[in-house]
């Protein structure tokens, strides 16, 4: 006959945990011996009657210990805590083999006295030496041991781990559907990085019962941690997904969404999942989202990833179509998830060239979320407005539309108010796209005039001196930023010569630090290896911390391609990649250097295509992509890549050069013409100009 004692501890042995995790208790505990203890009455001779009531003990140890619950006070709760303690040792001495007895006194032992969890284990020990199928026994070992081990509380004990694991194991082999088991297996799996282990662990346990008893694993593993299946589904899509197993996961988490429309961390999940896995996962998923969608169709997130998928099996008129009949839906009850759709809607136009219609569903988005002159703009709303603008913007540069431009530039002067930067910095960015280099830099310096501390436009106007030929200037202007004397007004010649790519100033902080490394990066605008490569070093001597330490290395590998030192660049970014492996920034500039230099292109594909997978719309990392199928032949993938790098970034000249390369190899002038003219008017760098300007005679 088997009788297993469940006794609820997680609560008194949380309380352990702290003491507990900190301990260093060698692992191989030695076989415990029973407990002494001492009765004033003989047990009958009978074996058979020693038995039933041993059992009739354990029964009344357990009502005790249920009876606790009840009480009101802790005098009350600890009187009936020491009968239950006796009743347990009495069932001991009438039956020694009694393992139930053992384990109901180990889970007793943890509830009366938290710090001493020795004596829990011994007990317990001692239960399943008795009885090597005792559940309750191997499932207060394993929780013990998973204390112990510190999982998922600072660094794992490999010892007390692999003892949790070994008793887990026991636990899972006699309850199969044990879902606590299988949970806790799954994260010692996770925290070793064993993938196949892991997924094997999760699919056992979905199949699991929903457990009743749930406080002990919120406690090692956190509040929002949960034992439900649909969590175990969900930790399987992330584990598939991180294991190169993308239609795997897609077929996971679409299960997910088409159950929960609502799930954020599924969907985003999903997301990721559709980008890495091949079209054959592509039915499963259009087809869990259609009935998300259906179930909510006002989930921006999810009608946008439904739309992207059809579009990208070659079903552009259907994304069309569900992302307008899905605004025209929710435009009544919820105008901001409607505007946004056609946003989205716009991106598909925008992303088959046909960009009259892509700007017709821009300026419909700003009507449905009823946006007019004479309208007040709240925070939110301001923020949109100034998305859907530059969205129209870049839009009419593609399509070459100055004139348009210009009139949603004053659009915004007149929304937004005289005094807001938007506009002028749209303004500036629309001189420079068209070669107006010192139209530019009169509207930078009249901005500096309003505003002359300024420091986004203090750094754009250095930038602008740099691409002009007048890097010294551009250097002391930093520079008297950096000690205090930035000049009030201007400084600087005005010339009509070219400047590089896209200009993006980031307001970021401007300490020392920062102020290096944009100096270091003038100075390669300007082709001076040398004094970048300091600039960069005295970054790294001012950096505080191990991310600005790497982002200086990085802008060091620049100056370093730069100067021909080829091989301390390639040095210095495998360094970077040694501590943090998925960095894209070094991953695509490796590539990227590798490509520029014909060597080892495969690989450079292969760095550059991981660096995609952190950034997917990243024009810098796009443009190398295409860059490196350019120089494998790949044409055709060359020009896609090279495209979206160039519809997301409109005003880079090395993207144009790059793009018009492409069209000359695939022996279609005209349009390469095009690319170099408008890659002429972004160029900055005397030799970029030179370079193109006999690319376009002959």
């Amino acid at each position: 006959m088997k009788f297993c004692i469940t006794i609820i501890f997680a609560a008194a042995l949380t309380a352990t945990m702290q003491t507990a995790s900190g301990q260093s208790t060698q692992p191989g505990t030695p076989t415990p011996t029973p407990p002494t203890v001492a009765f004033t009455d003989t047990p009958p001779d009978d074996p058979r009657v020693r038995r039933e009531q041993a059992y009739a003990k354990l029964l009344e140890g357990q009502r005790f210990v249920w009876n606790t619950h009840r009480l009101q006070t802790q005098a009350e709760k600890a009187n009936s805590m020491r009968l239950a303690k006796n009743a347990f040792q009495r069932a001991i001495e009438l039956e020694p083999t009694l393992s139930e007895g053992y384990t109901a006194l180990a889970e007793l032992a943890v509830g009366m006295s938290p710090i001493d969890m020795e004596e829990s284990i011994r007990l317990a020990t001692t239960a399943t030496k008795i009885e090597p199928r005792n559940f309750g026994g191997h499932r207060m070992l394993a929780r013990l041991y998973t204390v112990k081990s510190r999982l998922n509380n600072g660094p794992l004990d490999a010892a007390f781990a692999a003892k949790a694991v070994e008793e887990w194991k026991h636990v899972t082999q006699l309850d199969p559907r044990n879902a606590e088991g299988w949970a806790f297996l799954t994260a010692f799996s996770s925290n070793k990085n064993q993938a196949p282990e892991q997924i094997d662990m999760l699919r056992n346990w979905i199949a699991s019962a929903a457990p009743i008893d749930v406080q002990f694993y919120g406690r090692i593993m956190g509040p929002e941690a949960s034992l439900t299946p649909e969590s175990a589904t969900l930790k399987l899509g992330a584990a598939l997904l991180k294991a190169g197993r993308g239609s795997e996961a897609v077929e996971t988490l679409s299960t997910i969404i088409a159950d929960d429309p609502d799930n954020a961390e599924a969907i985003s999940l999903l997301a990721e999942a559709i980008d890495s896995s091949d079209g054959s996962a592509a039915a499963i998923a259009i087809e869990g989202l259609q009935q998300a969608v259906f179930a909510n169709p006002s989930n921006v997130s999810l009608v946008d990833m439904l739309a992207r998928l059809q579009n990208r099996n070659g079903h552009f008129d259907d994304a069309v179509k569900l992302l307008r009949t899905s605004s025209e839906k929710t435009a009544k009850s919820d105008a901001p998830a409607a505007s946004t759709l056609l946003v989205l809607m716009g991106d598909l136009y925008v992303e088959k060239d046909r960009y009259t219609e892509a700007a017709e569903a821009f300026e419909k988005a700003l009507v449905i979320r009823g946006i007019g002159a004479n309208r007040p703009l709240d925070g939110e709303d301001r923020e949109f407005v100034m998305y859907v603008f530059e969205k129209l913007i870049q839009t009419y540069k593609l399509s070459e539309r100055p004139r348009d431009v210009r009139a949603v530039i004053d659009r915004a002067r007149t929304l937004f108010g005289k005094e807001d930067l938007f506009a002028d910095r749209q303004l500036i960015s629309f001189y420079r796209s068209t070669g107006n280099k010192t139209e530019a830099l009169a509207a930078i310096r009249s901005v500096r005039e309003r505003l002359p501390n300024d420091n986004s436009f203090i750094r754009l106007e250095a930038t602008f001196l740099a691409e002009m030929g007048k890097i010294d200037a551009a250097v002391t202007l930093i520079r008297a930023e950096m000690s205090g004397k930035s000049p009030t007004k201007p400084t600087g010649g005005s010339t009509s010569e070219t400047g590089p790519g896209t200009i993006s100033v980031q307001v970021a902080p401007y300490d020392a630090f920062s102020n290096y490394l944009f100096i270091s990066n003038l100075y390669s605008k300007a082709n001076r290896a040398k004094e970048a490569a300091d600039a960069a070093n005295d970054a790294f001597n001012a950096a505080l911390g191990s991310e600005r330490k790497q982002i200086a290395k990085l802008t060091l590998a620049s100056a370093q391609q730069l100067g021909g030192d080829f091989k301390g660049a390639e040095t210095t970014l495998r360094e970077i990649l040694k501590q943090t492996p998925g960095n894209p920034i070094a991953l695509n500039n490796l590539g990227y250097f590798l490509t520029e230099r014909d060597e080892r292109i495969a690989e450079a594909v292969d760095l550059i295509q991981q660096a995609l997978k952190v950034d997917p719309r990243n024009p810098s990392y796009l443009d190398s992509l295409g860059w490196a199928y350019f120089k494998l032949g790949k044409l055709d993938d060359a020009e896609k890549y090279l495209k979206d790098a160039a519809r997301l970034d409109t005003d880079s000249s090395t993207i144009q050069e790059h793009l018009g390369d492409v069209y000359f190899k695939k022996q279609n002038a005209g349009l390469a013409k095009a690319s170099w003219e408008k890659a002429l008017r972004l160029a900055w760098d005397e030799g970029d100009i030179d370079r193109l300007k006999k690319k376009l005679k002959n």
